[in-house]
């Protein structure tokens, strides 16, 4: 499942132009990033569940007997995706304190 930040073309274009953005194109950017954390977040909390259910399994395989734990792949797996997750929240976070030090600049801004 690929987490993609969601912002519409207004958004993005005081990024792309260069030019300061007014509050209200600055909120939308920030309310599409905390969205994209809150989805982020969800996506790792069910890593964290499948990652338990595995340990559980584990646990059981050790108290039968079991010499190799089957499933040493899909551990790996989700692993990978739970840190790939984990470095998209940090980056979400930073885009989070930039948005917010933007709109700190525009609401200290003089209304021209």
């Amino acid at each position: 499942m690929g987490l993609r930040l969601r912002l519409s073309g207004s958004v993005w274009a005081g990024i792309m132009t260069g030019q300061p953005r007014n509050i209200q194109t600055i909120l939308a950017a920030r309310l599409a990033v905390i969205q994209s954390i809150s989805e982020a977040n969800s996506e790792t909390l069910r890593l964290n569940q499948i990652a338990s259910g595995m340990m559980i399994l584990d646990q059981k395989d050790a108290e039968d007997g079991a010499d190799v734990a089957p499933g040493a792949a899909e551990r790996a797996a989700v692993d990978a995706a739970f840190e790939t997750c984990r470095a998209r929240i940090e980056t979400l976070e930073a885009a989070l304190a930039e948005l917010d030090r933007e709109l700190k600049a525009a609401t200290e801004r003089k209304p021209e």
